[in-house]
C-alpha cells in the first residue's frame, strides 16, 4: 500500500510538471522581435510597390542586424548607403495565438523618423511626413510606442518600417529596435491638435513620476516634456491665462518619454496648462517680440548637481527672494548632475529639487565635465557623444529657433530675451580650437547682434575665463581654451557678462577687457575699464559709453551645490571672492542691468549695477 502511494504520489506530482511544462510551452513569449535581430533592407532610395506588405518578396534585399544604419561607431555593418531620403526595413516573426495578444510595445531608437506598418497596416509614425519641415532626431535612448495589434496575424506577421532622414546630407541615420508583447490598450493612434468642445478621448492617467518641465521656449511655441511610469497617449491641455478657448494637442503614439511642442502661440503670451488625466495646472509664457525692451529677471546656478540640502535652500533662498516674480530666463552652468551626469542622478539633482520652477520656467543649460562621466556608468553603447543623458533630457534650440543663429548642436546655442541676447558656449565636448565649428558659429552669431537690436549681451559656459577658486585658470586646457579663443570674439562684439562654473566659488571681477593671458600678465593701467566695485552706493555704477571704451563684467558662479577653498592667490581684478554657497540674480529693466549674489540662507553677498548711456 505504501508503494502503491509513492508511486501514485510520484506520477501525480510528474504529471503536474508535464501539464505545467506543456503550457508554458504553447503560451505566446512574450518577445516577438529580439534585440540584434536581422532585418533585410533596401538602401536605394527608391520605394518598391507594396513593399510593406507580407506577399512582397524581400529576396534581393540586404541584411543587417541591428541597430543597423550608418555614421555611427556602435552599429552593425554592413551600413546603411548614405545619401538617401527614406530607408525601407522589414523583420518576419512567427505568432501562435494572435487572440493572445492584446497590444504591442515597439521600443526604438531611430534617427530621423520613422513610419511603421504590421502586415501592410500603418501603425504609427513618429512625423506627419506631409512635406512639412522633418526636425532631427538624434538615436539617444530607446523609446516606447504601444501600438494596437488588429493587423496581427497567426502563423507569419511581417513589420515594415520606413525610416526617415532630415536631409539627404544627413551625418547619420539609425534604426535599432525590439517588439514585445503589450497590455490591452483602447487609443486609436492618430495625432490630435483641436480645439476643445466635442467629446475627446483622454487618455488614463498614468503616474507622471518626471517633470512636467518646460523646454525650447520661443515666440510663439513650447515643448512640454514629461516622463511616465508607464506607456500612455500623452495630452496636454492648454488655454491663454486670460480668455474661454480650450485647447489641446496629443501625442500620437503612447510612451513614457512625453515631448509635445505647442505651436501657434501669442508672442509673449501667458497660456495656462495640465497634463491631462491629472489635477495640477501651471503655467508659462512665450518669448516676448523680438528687440523689443522687456523687463527681465535671470536666475543663475552653476555646479547645483548635489540634489542634496545644499541645493535646496539655495534655490529657497531664491524663491524667497523673487516671491512672487516671474523667473523669465533660468541658466545652469554645467555639472547639473553629479557625479557621473546618469539619467537617475539627473532625476535626483534636478528633477527632484527645483519644483515648482521647472513647471513655469524654460531652462537653459549649459554642458559641464560631469555630464560626460555618465559613460563609466551607464551600460549603453552611445559613446561618440560624451553628454548623451544631458541631451536625451534638454532640447535646445540648435536651428535658431529662438533668435540667434543657427548652430546646428545642442551643445552650444543662442537666443533672445526681448533685447537680450543669450550665448550658450560648450568648454567640455566641442573642439574649442579657433576656425572649429563653434568658434566659426559664434563669429556668424555675433556679427547679427547690433546695438539697433540689442541693448545686453550675456555668454555663459561651464569653464570660465578666470578662476583661482577650486580650480585654476592659469593651468588647466579648458580655460585657457576659452580665455584665449572665445573671449577676444566676445569682446569685441561688446558682451556685457560673462559666467561660468566649475570652481565651487564665487568669484566676480570689475568692468575690465582685453586681457586673455595667465593672471600674471593682468595690467590695471591697460585692462582695467572701470577698477571700482559697481556699486551705487559705493564706487559708484559701471557704465558703457557709446563713445568709451567697452568692458565685460566676469563672474564665477559654481557654488549653488557645494562650496570649496580657493587653492591659489586671488586674481587681481576680482572684486569679490568668497567660499559660500550662493546664486546669482539679474535683472533688466531697459538699459540698466542689476546684479544680486544670494546666499544659501537668503543674504545679500554682492551687487552691482551696469548702466548704458
Amino acid at each position: 500500500m505504501k508503494l502503491s502511494l509513492k508511486i501514485i504520489i510520484v506520477v501525480a506530482i510528474l504529471s503536474g510538471f508535464l501539464s505545467i511544462a506543456q503550457a508554458h510551452e504553447s503560451r505566446q513569449p512574450t518577445g516577438l522581435i529580439a534585440p540584434n535581430s536581422d532585418w533585410k533592407y533596401d538602401d536605394d532610395g527608391e520605394v518598391d510597390a507594396g513593399w510593406e506588405t507580407p506577399e512582397f518578396n524581400d529576396g534581393t534585399w540586404g541584411t543587417a542586424t541591428s541597430p543597423l544604419g550608418y555614421g555611427e561607431r556602435y552599429l552593425n555593418k554592413p551600413h546603411l548607403q548614405k545619401g538617401q531620403l527614406d530607408y525601407y526595413l522589414r523583420h518576419q516573426f512567427t505568432v501562435k495565438d494572435r487572440t493572445a495578444i492584446p497590444s504591442l510595445i515597439l521600443r526604438a531608437r531611430y534617427d530621423d523618423a520613422f513610419v511603421v506598418y504590421l502586415n501592410g497596416t500603418e501603425l504609427s509614425r513618429t512625423h506627419p511626413l506631409d512635406g512639412s519641415a522633418l526636425r532631427a532626431h538624434e538615436a539617444k535612448q530607446f523609446e516606447t510606442f504601444e501600438l494596437p495589434a488588429t493587423a496581427l496575424r497567426n502563423g507569419v506577421n511581417t513589420l515594415a518600417v520606413r525610416l526617415v532622414n532630415a536631409k539627404s546630407t544627413s551625418s547619420d541615420v539609425v534604426w535599432d529596435a525590439n517588439l514585445l508583447v503589450g497590455d490591452a490598450i483602447g487609443t486609436d493612434p492618430k495625432p490630435s491638435a483641436v480645439k476643445q468642445g466635442s467629446k475627446a478621448e483622454v487618455a488614463a492617467t498614468h503616474g507622471i513620476v518626471r517633470g512636467p518641465y518646460l523646454q525650447n521656449t520661443t515666440q510663439q511655441e513650447i515643448t512640454v516634456r514629461w516622463r511616465t511610469n508607464s506607456p500612455t497617449r500623452g495630452r496636454v491641455d492648454y488655454w491663454p491665462a486670460e480668455g474661454d478657448e480650450r485647447l489641446f494637442m496629443q501625442e500620437p503614439v503612447p510612451t513614457t518619454e512625453h515631448s509635445v511642442r505647442l505651436s501657434g502661440l501669442q508672442v509673449a503670451g501667458t497660456y495656462r496648462y495640465r497634463i491631462a488625466g491629472t489635477d495640477p495646472t501651471y503655467q508659462f509664457r512665450t518669448l516676448p517680440a523680438a528687440h523689443v525692451a522687456a523687463p527681465t529677471r535671470i536666475w543663475i546656478i552653476g555646479d547645483s548637481g548635489t540634489g542634496n540640502d545644499n541645493a535646496r535652500a539655495v534655490y529657497n533662498a531664491y524663491r524667497d527672494f523673487t516671491a512672487d516674480r516671474q523667473t523669465d530666463v533660468w541658466l545652469m552652468l554645467g555639472d547639473n548632475a553629479y557625479g557621473h551626469g546618469t539619467d537617475q542622478q539627473f532625476q535626483n539633482a534636478v528633477f527632484n529639487i527645483y519644483n515648482p520652477l521647472l513647471h513655469s520656467t524654460c531652462l537653459w543649460p549649459a554642458v559641464g565635465n560631469h555630464e560626460t562621466y555618465w559613460a563609466n556608468q551607464d551600460d549603453n553603447p552611445l559613446t561618440k557623444n560624451q553628454a548623451d543623458p544631458y541631451l536625451a533630457i534638454f532640447d535646445m534650440p540648435s536651428q535658431g529657433e529662438a533668435g540667434g543663429v543657427p548652430s546646428g548642436s545642442e551643445l552650444y546655442y543662442s537666443f533672445d530675451y526681448g533685447r537680450t541676447h543669450f550665448i550658450c558656449l560648450d568648454s567640455q565636448v566641442s573642439d574649442r580650437s579657433q576656425g572649429g565649428p563653434m568658434h566659426d558659429w559664434l563669429k556668424a552669431d555675433l556679427a547679427q547682434v547690433s546695438e539697433q537690436d540689442y541693448d545686453w549681451v550675456i555668454a555663459y559656459w561651464h569653464h570660465p575665463p578666470y578662476t583661482h577658486g577650486t580650480h585654476n585658470s592659469d593651468k588647466e586646457r579648458q580655460h585657457f581654451d576659452m580665455r584665449e579663443n572665445f573671449l577676444p570674439l566676445l569682446e569685441a562684439s561688446g558682451v556685457d557678462l560673462t559666467f561660468g562654473g566649475h570652481s565651487h566659488t564665487y568669484e566676480r571681477s570689475i568692468l575690465m577687457h582685453g586681457h586673455y593671458g595667465t593672471s600674471d600678465t593682468y595690467d590695471a593701467a591697460q585692462h582695467a575699464v572701470d577698477a571700482g566695485d559697481g556699486r551705487p552706493e559705493g564706487d559708484g555704477s559701471y557704465r558703457q559709453g557709446t563713445h568709451q571704451k567697452r568692458g565685460t563684467i566676469h563672474t564665477v558662479a559654481g557654488s549653488s551645490g557645494k562650496k570649496g577653498s580657493f587653492r591659489a592667490d586671488h586674481l587681481p581684478f576680482m572684486v569679490e571672492n568668497l567660499s559660500v554657497l550662493a546664486s546669482v540674480v539679474v535683472d533688466i529693466e531697459g538699459r540698466a542691468l542689476h546684479v544680486t549674489t544670494l546666499g544659501s540662507q537668503g543674504e545679500i553677498l554682492d551687487s552691482y549695477t551696469l548702466l548704458k548711456d
